[in-house]
């Protein structure tokens, strides 16, 4: 947070860790045979993510690096969503 630039929408505060560590119990859940390591960089990182702006992005990424060293993940596959989105594209 202290690196980050100051933008009033980053919330760093209990209820936005409440919410990580939420989802980080439903991610075990649906994903039991993954490493609990994974799942919390892998929450981090997407629930972070879009609230940041361009410039705080590489930095992010890098403390995620520096956190989890060597772990690389994929991004969170939501089919329902994903597939609704793209009905819509089609349809306009």
């Amino acid at each position: 947070e202290q690196q980050l630039s100051k933008q009033a929408h980053y919330d760093f505060g209990l209820r936005n860790i409440l919410s990580v560590l939420r989802t980080m119990g439903s991610s075990k859940r649906a994903n039991p045979d993954k490493s609990e390591s994974f799942l919390v960089m892998r929450t981090l990182r997407d629930m972070n993510m879009s609230k940041f702006v361009a410039e705080d992005v590489p930095l992010f990424l890098s403390l995620i690096d520096d956190l989890f060293p060597g772990m690389k993940a994929d991004k969170a596959v939501f089919e329902d969503v994903e597939g609704a989105m793209n009905r819509i594209t089609v349809e306009k």
